[in-house]
């Protein structure tokens, strides 16, 4: 007779050995059960189930620990009963599915329904700790969202159906009620269908999973083609309730067969509370709307200018050095002044606009967001406007990432900053809307962002004070253009450098470009440096800049 302070696990193991080969059937068992009573009523304690229940759960216990799955014709082969008798515990087994005592799979993988025990189950008994004692609540966001990982990791097996995957969220988010995440999604009032969904991208999100593929989700939470279908539908027309409080989006907020959906900015914000900075500092930064470049990751060039280009951003390098950047911004808030840093870099094409900025990333370890300026404008109305605004969203929330503030850039920007024009068209409203929410945020800004552009005195009058610093890059002078030639090709003799600064008035892009040339044919003949050829391609070059043709 085992005592009451015996171990649950000596119990469980008392009545699988007492099942061997015991033939059990309905008129066997209440026999069985009565000389088990004292076990099975320790383990029904311990479990939360009935006697039956506990006998059975003993079983599967016991053939769990020698098999990765549990058959029937295991139990049936055990217990040497009737398979019938094991195929009439069906609701049993179903209880304890429900209880979250076992899963069961009923794909009949070897012909035959197959069912395991769960994690608590088997924590519970192995550290002899009651479940109602034991973790059957959950302290952090985190171990719930084990739970329903768990849960949908059932959907996928389709050991579980999508009613009683609805029916298990629905519980747990009412036994788990003092959560943050539980009472948000509660308030939310959202159909279970919604919440499912809701609760699998913010699974994906904990595991570092920005993007998920609609048809994939739809697939895991849904066992009903009508189902998919009607949900897809409504999610791609805005009607469901996740995309009305603005939960879930599409990738770049529109949908295109195949693409992707994600937690919003706001339910990641709402849904994760506290937690969100410092797991979205675990988590590798995944823009959407730029592109990253980090600083280590630039390789160093050498740049060449004027003196006057070069004097101010020698004073750019010095402020976004960060315990400067840090003073200054801190000077400017005592003072009621903003604090971002906006830079524009403006004048010829190819004077090394770009390549200062990802120097200046380079050289202060700030991670470098490029915005392209295409990829924003959007064909549909209103669209680009969201683009943008969604943009700046984006660089607050890398603001909160990075241990330094990064730099944004927008390259080109042309288009964005130029004179604004009456209305005469839809595009004309585009620009000139996109400009006003690019002001607005201009003028709030705390971080530090680059433009650069092509045109020189076509800035429309609005961005000029939100400039912080204009640089004007001119072409290089003849002592600057030397030094590129020099770098460029290190073998050319010091007359000849001389003689192509003097001769061709080039942009460091344009010599970049002759050089390029000269070294593919010299590779190609197999020929040493030629002056005379040099000269040649330098005039091609010149005559390309005045319009004439393009080619070789």
């Amino acid at each position: 007779m085992l005592e009451s302070k015996t171990p649950v696990i000596k119990r469980i193991e008392k009545v699988f050995n007492a099942l061997k080969e015991s033939k059990l059937s309905e008129q066997s068992l209440p026999r069985i059960t009565t000389k088990l009573h004292p076990d099975l009523k320790m383990i029904g304690q311990f479990f939360q189930c009935s006697p039956e229940e506990s006998l059975f759960l003993s079983l599967i216990f016991g053939l769990k620990v020698v098999s990765s799955n549990v058959y029937y014709n295991d139990l049936i082969h055990y217990l040497d009963c009737n398979p019938f008798f094991i195929v009439s515990r069906e609701a049993l087994f179903k209880s304890l599915q429900k209880k979250r005592l076992i899963t069961k799979d009923d794909n009949w993988g070897r012909n035959s329904v197959s069912l395991n025990i769960t994690r608590e189950t088997y924590n519970a008994a192995a550290a002899d700790k009651p479940l109602q004692q034991a973790e059957t609540g959950v302290d952090t966001v985190y171990l719930l969202l084990q739970r329903v990982d768990d849960l949908m990791n059932e959907r996928r097996r389709e050991t579980i159906t999508s009613m009683e995957l609805f029916e298990e969220l629905a519980h747990l988010l009412e036994a788990e009620e003092e959560l943050g995440i539980t009472s948000q999604v509660k308030s939310m009032q959202l159909p279970v269908r919604d919440i499912a969904l809701l609760l699998y991208l913010c699974c994906q999100f904990a595991n570092g999973e920005d993007y998920v593929d609609l048809n994939e989700m739809l697939n895991v939470v849904f066992d009903s083609m009508s189902d998919k279908v009607s949900t897809k539908r409504e999610l791609i027309s805005g009607d469901a309730a996740v995309i009305k409080q603005e939960l879930i989006a599409f990738e770049n907020d529109f949908f295109l067969m195949g693409r992707s959906v994600k937690l919003t900015d706001k339910a990641i914000a709402d849904l994760f509370g506290a937690d969100t900075n410092f797991f979205e500092r675990q988590r590798p930064f995944r823009p959407n709307h730029t592109r990253l470049t980090e600083a280590k990751s630039i390789k160093e060039k050498k740049i060449y200018l004027n003196d006057g280009e070069q004097q101010q951003i020698q004073t750019l390098e010095n402020l976004l050095q960060d315990d400067n950047l840090k003073r200054v911004q801190q000077k400017f808030e005592n003072a009621g002044l903003g604090k971002g840093v906006v830079v524009l870099l403006y004048g010829e094409p190819g004077t090394g606009k770009t390549e200062t900025v990802y120097h200046l990333s380079r050289i202060t370890q700030r991670n470098l967001l490029l915005v392209d300026i295409a990829a924003i404008r959007d064909k549909y109305v209103g669209e680009s406007e969201k683009h943008l605004k969604a943009l700046f969203d984006e660089y607050r929330r890398a603001v909160s990432h990075f241990e330094r503030v990064p730099i944004l850039l927008f390259n080109e920007s042309d288009a964005l900053i130029s004179k604004r024009v009456e209305v005469s068209s839809s595009v004309d409203q585009m620009n000139n809307s996109m400009q006003n929410i690019l002001l607005q945020e201009l003028e709030t800004f705390e971080g530090i962002l680059f433009a650069t552009s092509n045109l020189n005195v076509n800035l429309d009058k609005a961005f000029e004070r939100r400039f912080l610093y204009k640089v004007h890059y001119q072409k290089p002078g003849l002592a600057t253009r030397e030094k590129i030639w020099a770098s460029k090709l290190p073998d050319l003799c010091p007359s000849s450098i001389s003689q192509m600064a003097r001769n061709f008035e080039f942009t460091g892009g344009q010599i970049d470009n002759v050089v390029r040339k000269y070294l593919l044919e010299n590779i190609l003949s197999e020929q040493s440096l030629d002056v005379n050829q040099l000269s040649k391609l330098c005039r091609e070059e010149s005559l390309h800049q005045h319009g004439s043709r393009i080619g070789f």
